[in-house]
């Protein structure tokens, strides 16, 4: 079977600013070592005095003031030759910072400007929903008219001398200019969210789509999506992409308070005493390539990713109230879009945002999935980032992806904090699924690729979910906008891909239980290639390969066939291993029992000659990647 080349894109660079860590091995460093990023809110960015109330219920006021904030990165434009004169910088919102800041580093971490990228051919899509917090900023001071009016017209204030109200009224003025931004030609600029993926553009020069998108929580994800189908329609060969979120301003406390969303104690995703989620921010940004064009240009690769899908969770309680319909259609269209059943996860980096509803939904909802396919119980590791930074709301989706990205790239499963006494109302005892809060090997048997998803799931009912895997080199084919490969596994036929690209010339495989059946197959054939039908040049099928009998034949037309085939029949006829001998310098092969390994073959010295493994290094990746690296270091 095939699916298109949009479920084979390559992750080749990364950048972040986060909670605690200025860039992505900083972030990375902090999820391994199981470091928690949450505190209360930051000196410089408002004062909690003025809205906190423990009362839940009082009026205009937030009950809780913690989150994962970012408080350190770097930002020297000028010196990094960004042309972004003071007078901008300060009018940038820290979405458009910070997202600069990570798709520069996004950038170097893949090798620009030194190693190629075409500019002409490079997009940007980012995920963000609702701005930053500036754009609140510069509202408030707009609306001073509307203080003063007010003020103005109290009757305690009008009963005052009108020289001293018309002082109190100018110092007014004067006191909300000097604590809210200026309002320039660079305001609105500097805070719209769509600007924030075209300001990425300009700056580096880049002439593919710019846009951002906005599906909540999912936001990341929604944008990734987007990115990828340009990817795969050809619309563009590079595309930086993620999300970033920075709207962390007292009025959003506020309003997610009035709804009992968030926490006051901490973040503890599926973790007994889970009471809301805490709201974090940072920004996380992927370069993704076509994975033909990035093993071509020998790109370190951290992941594949291979399917992506999203849904909506239809009529449900409320607008608001996850419906575990919808997560499971993302679930599994995502699975689907990759090629391989849920169960051939073996890590699993959930929404996990720590409220009383959504985590027991969520589980509920991947247990149900996962158990129809006969998963073992406790047997996926699940977790969540937002145990370490907080729920990044918009970029939610692009932390766990880096997350998961690096954890294949390290082949580790990181820990998730805070879930070493699981929610009680989660029924793990007979879920597949089971916390991981040790850092561990990542573990794969034998023929197994490490796979994992990534869910994000939206206020509104938007659910997005993405499969990764590990990069083998040379496992995935790509032909003409198409990938191919088999499911094949142990005890089923669909466990874990296989190249099958299709061979240089004929190679017939036939397999039965026994010699007789083998050769019941052959004279049917054999009486096809006598008629000038030869059977096409396509990779053997797997019942074949593993059959307890199998007789291999290359062979270049039909003529070629029948002749070969003629000898197989007499030499099966005979059982004269002798013959079978002879007939292997011929390219006919007798095999029985278990296949073993698979490996390339290299003559000894004095057979070279000039461009000798041509063909090979444009057939197979992994000896163009292996050339490239050669090459770099020589």
């Amino acid at each position: 079977m095939s699916q298109s080349v949009n479920r084979a894109v390559a992750v080749v660079g990364v950048g972040a600013v986060l909670p605690d860590a200025p860039d992505a091995p900083t972030f990375w460093r902090n999820v391994r070592n199981g470091r928690y990023s949450i505190s209360d809110v930051p000196a410089g960015r408002w004062d909690p005095s003025l809205y906190f109330d423990t009362d839940p219920k009082a009026p205009d006021k937030l009950y809780s003031k913690i989150g994962g904030w970012v408080t350190d990165w770097q930002w020297d434009p000028l010196a990094w030759r960004l042309p972004i004169p003071p007078k901008v910088s300060d009018s940038m919102d820290r979405t458009h910072i910070w997202s600069v800041v990570a798709a520069r580093e996004a950038l170097l971490d893949y090798g620009y400007p030194d190693k190629q990228l075409d500019g002409d051919r490079t997009a940007v899509v980012l995920g963000n929903a609702m701005g930053g917090d500036r754009h609140y900023e510069t509202a408030l001071r707009i609306y001073t008219p509307e203080y003063t009016r007010e003020l103005a017209g109290a009757p305690s204030f009008s009963a005052l001398d009108s020289a001293v109200r018309a002082a109190i009224l100018d110092e007014l003025k004067g006191r909300l200019g000097d604590v809210f931004p200026e309002i320039t030609e660079d305001t609105m600029p500097g805070e719209l969210a769509n600007i924030t993926a075209g300001r990425i553009a300009n700056l580096f020069d880049f002439h593919g789509p710019n846009f951002v998108t906005d599906a909540a929580c999912a936001s990341a994800l929604a944008g990734m999506d987007a990115a990828i189908e340009g990817l795969e329609q050809g619309d563009y060969d590079a595309v930086l992409t993620g999300g970033v979120d920075a709207n962390m301003s007292a009025s959003t406390f506020v309003k997610f308070c009035k709804i009992g969303a968030l926490s006051a104690t901490g973040t503890r995703p599926y973790g007994e005493g889970a009471d809301g989620f805490v709201m974090g921010e940072g920004t996380a940004v992927f370069l993704l390539k076509r994975l033909e064009d990035a093993e071509q240009s020998g790109d370190h690769i951290y992941a594949v990713i291979r399917g992506l899908a999203g849904s909506s969770d239809g009529r449900g309680k409320g607008i608001t109230a996850p419906n575990p319909v919808g997560q499971k259609f993302a679930v599994k269209r995502a699975w689907e879009n990759a090629g391989s059943k849920p169960d051939s996860a073996s890590f699993m980096e959930g929404h996990g945002t720590s409220t009383r509803v959504g985590d027991v939904v969520e589980v509920e909802s991947l247990s149900e999935v996962f158990s129809s396919l006969g998963m073992a119980k406790g047997s996926l590791p699940l977790g969540s980032v937002k145990s370490n930074i907080g729920h990044l709301k918009a970029a939610a989706g692009a932390a766990g992806m880096l997350k998961t990205v690096m954890a294949l790239n390290d082949k580790v499963l990181p820990p998730s904090l805070n879930a070493e006494r699981t929610n009680p109302n989660i029924d793990f005892e007979n879920s597949p699924l089971f916390v991981n809060t040790e850092l561990q090997e990542w573990k794969a048997s034998a023929g197994q690729v490490r796979q994992a998803g990534v869910s994000a799931f939206g206020f509104g009912g938007t659910n997005f979910h993405v499969v990764l895997e590990e990069y083998i080199p040379g496992r995935i084919r790509t032909n003409d906008s198409k990938v191919s490969y088999s499911l094949v596994g142990p005890d089923t036929e669909d466990r874990s891909l296989v190249d099958t690209k299709n061979p240089l010339r004929g190679a017939l495989v036939v397999g039965g239980s026994s010699s007789d059946d083998v050769a019941a197959k052959l004279r049917q054939i054999g009486q096809d290639a006598h008629a000038g039908r030869a059977p096409a040049v396509e990779p053997p099928a797997q019942a074949d390969l593993r059959a307890e009998v199998r007789v291999a034949i290359d062979f270049g037309d039909a003529d070629d066939l029948v002749s070969k085939i003629d000898r197989a029949l007499a030499a099966l006829d005979g059982d004269n291993d002798a013959a079978w001998q002879l007939l292997a310098n011929q390219g006919v092969f007798r095999g029985s029992g278990s296949t073993g390994q698979l490996a390339f073959l290299y003559t000894g010295q004095g057979s070279q000659y000039v461009n000798m493994l041509d063909t090979l290094r444009h057939s197979e990746p992994i000896v163009a990647a292996t050339f490239a690296e050669a090459d770099a270091v020589m």
